[in-house]
């Protein structure tokens, strides 16, 4: 009978210290000093950062890859940190706010009322592997609107695009991966937004 107790508690425990698989977490921040821009076409001029237009799938903290045949898949022991749409936002907020280009830049949540507002739209942003699944690349596509706020007609627009081949053919290549093409897409922004400013 005391062996059967034993069994019994011995078994409980051991289903409370089951382990769960480490999932790694993944944060994409360029983390580059921004150059200062030397235009001065909208240096009077206030710009608000709308939150990013996306697929559903860019809101939440999985990450996918897309095989040849079309099927998207999600990686199991691997995530994002925070959302693609949240961060690719920041990170475009915070490039254009270092890039002193404006009089003032603030983020979408700001009751700040502003000359113009910058619209995201991420069309694209997919790790594509071959069929033999051993390589890979990324592509992302994203447009930006600037809207003039007191006549809601859009000024400028631009999409960008960029396609790189992952070092690796896993999860940690994608998102180096990524982090070098959405690198690419903000000195390109730099350039567009100077022209849209002149």
């Amino acid at each position: 009978m005391r062996f059967f107790v034993y069994m019994a508690v011995g078994l409980f425990f051991l289903g409370c210290t089951t382990l769960k698989p480490t999932v790694a977490e993944y944060r994409m921040t360029l983390q580059e000093s921004v150059e200062k821009s030397s235009a001065q076409g909208c240096s009077a001029t206030s710009l608000k950062v709308a939150q990013a237009f996306s697929a559903a799938s860019l809101l939440s903290l999985q990450m996918e890859y897309t095989e040849a045949n079309g099927k998207v898949f999600a990686y199991s022991q691997s995530q994002w940190q925070e959302s693609v749409n949240s961060f690719i936002t920041s990170e475009l907020f915070s490039s254009i706010r270092d890039f002193e280009l404006f009089g003032s830049v603030h983020p979408f949540g700001s009751r700040v009322k502003t000359d113009l507002v910058l619209e995201i739209n991420i069309e694209e942003f997919t790790q594509l592997y071959t069929a033999d699944m051993s390589s890979s690349y990324v592509n992302l596509l994203i447009s930006l609107t600037l809207v003039d706020t007191k006549t809601s007609t859009a000024i400028a627009t631009k999409t960008f695009r960029s396609k790189v081949k992952t070092k690796t053919a896993d999860a940690a290549g994608g998102v180096e991966a990524y982090r070098e093409a959405l690198r690419e897409i903000v000195a390109n922004k730099r350039v567009w937004l100077e022209e849209s400013c002149r």
